[in-house]
């Protein structure tokens, strides 16, 4: 019979690589539509990435191993966050357009204004 302590480490060894699993998944968009995580999408592709990525798991494979396989399989896409600078630029960009449009809006009503107000 298991003693309280070794039933609380079989419980967490079972609990250890189901949230390695979840985070895999949750690095991963669904290739069949790009539109959500390998985790919560409910296609029959996201499924079986869900069912492959634990059994790589349980195979022992380090999460970097599982990304690159997904990677060289879909290209960059499939992650949720770019690797590397690309991330960066991505979080940045959209910001630095809308600064860039806000002033040209700004310029633009000003010129519009001052040449209303002088005709």
């Amino acid at each position: 019979m298991l003693s309280r302590r070794n039933a609380f480490g079989v419980l967490l060894a079972g609990v250890a690589p189901q949230n390695q699993v979840r985070r895999i998944e949750e690095r991963f968009i669904a290739p069949c539509c790009w539109s959500e995580t390998v985790a919560v999408h409910r296609s029959e592709t996201a499924a079986q990435m869900r069912a492959e990525i634990e059994r790589l798991v349980e195979e022992g494979r380090t999460e970097d191993e599982i990304v690159a396989r997904y990677v060289s399989e879909y290209g960059e896409r499939i992650l949720l966050v770019p690797r590397g600078g690309k991330s960066a630029w991505l979080t940045v960009l959209p910001f630095v357009a809308l600064a860039a449009g806000a002033a040209f809006l700004v310029r633009y009503l000003a010129r519009f204004r001052s040449s209303s107000s002088a005709g």
